[in-house]
């Protein structure tokens, strides 16, 4: 599923316009990004948590040359299924 899709289902679920409803999710997404990038918890009940861990410095190698590459200090984003998304039954 992409962007297109969730707008798509806003549009058929509501009374919204197809504009209207990408701005909608447009605006969520940002409220996420913008929530994690203070460094706050942003919970979405039934469906999971999303947060930020910090990253500690480190050294990798480059798969081509195999010269060492350093790793700077950093945020990254974590998820936290909800027990509801956790428990879903396997498509396959």
């Amino acid at each position: 599923m992409v962007k297109a899709d969730l707008i798509h289902r806003a549009v058929k679920a509501t009374t919204l316009d197809s504009p209207a409803a990408r701005d909608a999710v447009d605006v969520v997404f940002e409220s996420v990004a913008s929530g994690l990038e203070r460094g706050a918890r942003v919970v979405l009940r039934r469906f999971g948590v999303f947060h930020t861990r910090p990253r500690k410095t480190g050294v990798a190698r480059n798969v081509r040359t195999g010269e060492p590459m350093g790793i700077p200090r950093g945020r990254v984003v974590r998820f936290r299924p909800a027990t509801d998304l956790r428990n879903l039954p396997d498509s396959s």
